[in-house]
């Protein structure tokens, strides 16, 4: 016969498998966006302000943004020709993610180099 604490054992890891993953970061609906900015342009605007307005939000103190997505964001800002916003962007990124600051240092400062000039 099957004992009471192996039965227990056995519920108890059958309803923790229903609580679904948990992420240390806030990644939104970035797959999705990335999915639809690549191959579907009749969709890529409205993803695209979907996807800056999640940003602009920023995430929580237990889940802030990923690591990253400040910078993909500036990248999209980039493509569309608007470089200020790319640099709020890239600076978010910077200032959320220390080991980013070598390299976003160096392209933010080229970015406000082609703002100015």
């Amino acid at each position: 016969m099957i004992s009471k604490s192996f039965l227990v054992s056995v519920i108890v890891v059958l309803l923790s498998a229903c609580t679904g993953p948990q992420t240390l970061y806030d990644w939104g609906q970035y797959e999705q966006t990335l999915f639809i900015h690549y191959h579907d342009p009749a969709l890529k605007e409205q993803a695209l302000k979907e996807y800056i307005a999640f940003i602009e939000q920023g995430g929580t103190q237990e889940h802030p943004i990923a690591p990253g997505l400040y910078a993909e964001a500036g990248t999209f800002m980039l493509e569309q020709g608007d470089i200020e916003s790319a640099v709020k962007f890239y600076q978010m990124e910077h200032d959320a993610w220390p080991e980013s600051r070598p390299m976003l240092s160096v392209l933010i400062e080229n970015l406000e180099g082609q703002i100015d000039g």
